[in-house]
């Protein structure tokens, strides 16, 4: 599992219908919490972009990408890792570790570089 990109259903609070809805995102699997749950990044289109994080959010365009599918520049959001359960992983969209080697690791990188940071911070 790890290495793979899911689409998971994620639970949100729509702010319009003010009530909690649901919507199917990509996700890079990065590790398992334990047997029932992963940790994830989320792989975001980031509309605004003064949303973006310039050093943690790793880019990628489409034609880079193929086997992703990807329908806009999208990005690895290395700094927002949430735990998901696996039986909120809906389908596989590739094998972003066998596929794209190169940027598995920069992505990974940039995870370890955050955490670093956030443990410095934290002391």
């Amino acid at each position: 599992m790890i290495g793979k990109i899911y689409w998971v259903i994620f639970k949100y609070y729509d702010n319009v219908k003010h009530s909690m809805s649901f919507k199917k995102r990509p996700v890079l699997i990065i590790g398992e919490a334990d047997r029932k749950d992963y940790v994830v990044l989320p792989i975001s289109r980031v509309t605004r972009k003064e949303h973006l994080d310039m050093r943690y959010d790793f880019e990628m365009q489409g034609k880079d990408y193929p086997a992703l599918l990807l329908k806009a520049t999208s990005y690895v959001r290395t700094h927002k890792q949430t735990v998901v359960n696996i039986g909120e992983l809906a389908e596989c969209i590739a094998d972003f570790r066998e596929e794209y080697p190169e940027a598995y690791i920069s992505v990974m990188a940039l995870v370890e570089e955050f955490q670093k940071e956030l443990i410095n911070k934290a002391f």
